[in-house]
């Protein structure tokens, strides 16, 4: 009796197991089904990725350490004064050095894969967004002249990321397509991309001062649920935009500016604010 008791419960937890993966399974497949869920998952698990090497990398280093230190110990206790010892060590071989290296390469070939469709995708979607601004522009001349310069910077963006991308593949040949002008059009890329965000934190300040208030309880509950859903939707774009703000002034210099902790830290935070909404949303689908 006890043992077809268990073998029961073993079977509704192995049907529930499988019930929570499908379901799962299926919200992930709703937000990978379009570019946007696309590109939002492959973010988060990029800068993921590198906050992992990067701490991984940090643990290899003090275990190298602690090696050294080891070995510097036992020749000091059986060296005569005055003897040196000079030694080279190879780098590790072992699976930690596997897992830095597989983590930082998966990580480099999504970024790479970004860059890919956004020659395409990104550049349909340019026209799409101002083929609609032009047919519907924001009531508000502020907001109207921010999004405008968004969509001309994100512009030229995106034709110097395209053209740097490009030559670095050998699509684009020549002279004038080496190596030193491409690090100089993903540097000004960058810009560009810096110039984006400084309009969207304009288009956002300007937002969160036309918002609507609920002042009355006398309003009606959908009012008070866009006025909210409006609320929450500024939060996220802000706190996107807050994050991208260091990471695109990082890009934007031949020499960088942030560690790998903090790019990854970052880049994690824009990335899964975006993909954690679209995962609600694929659940209320």
């Amino acid at each position: 009796m006890a043992t077809n008791m268990s073998q029961m419960n073993l079977n509704n937890v192995a049907r529930l197991l499988a019930s929570r993966s499908d379901s799962m399974l299926d919200r992930l497949i709703r937000v990978m089904s379009t570019s946007a869920g696309r590109d939002k998952t492959l973010c988060t698990l990029q800068y993921l990725l590198i906050i992992v090497y990067t701490q991984l990398s940090r643990l290899q280093g003090l275990r190298y350490r602690r090696l050294l230190l080891s070995v510097s110990r036992k020749l000091g206790a059986v060296m005569l004064p005055g003897e040196t010892v000079v030694a080279t060590l190879s780098p590790p071989d072992d699976k930690l050095s596997h897992v830095i290296a597989g983590s930082k390469a998966l990580s480099e070939l999504i970024s790479d894969f970004r860059c890919f469709t956004r020659v395409f995708v990104e550049t349909l979607d340019l026209y799409t967004w101002g083929k609609s601004t032009w047919n519907n522009p924001p009531k508000d001349g502020l907001i109207k002249t921010a999004v405008w310069g968004q969509i001309w910077t994100i512009t030229l963006y995106q034709w110097y990321e395209n053209v740097a991308y490009l030559a670095s593949k050998g699509v684009l040949r020549g002279e004038r397509f080496n190596t030193k002008q491409q690090n100089k059009w993903w540097v000004w890329s960058s810009r560009y991309w810096m110039a984006y965000i400084a309009l969207e934190a304009v288009r956002l300040a300007r937002v969160w001062q036309l918002k609507p208030t609920v002042t009355s309880s006398d309003d009606s509950a959908a009012t008070k649920a866009e006025t909210q859903a409006a609320e929450a939707l500024w939060k996220r774009q802000m706190t996107v935009n807050l994050a991208w703000a260091p990471v695109s002034y990082h890009y934007s210099l031949e020499s960088g500016a942030l560690s790998n902790d903090w790019l990854g830290v970052l880049g994690l935070i824009a990335g899964a604010t975006g993909f954690r909404n679209l995962w609600k949303q694929a659940g209320e689908a």
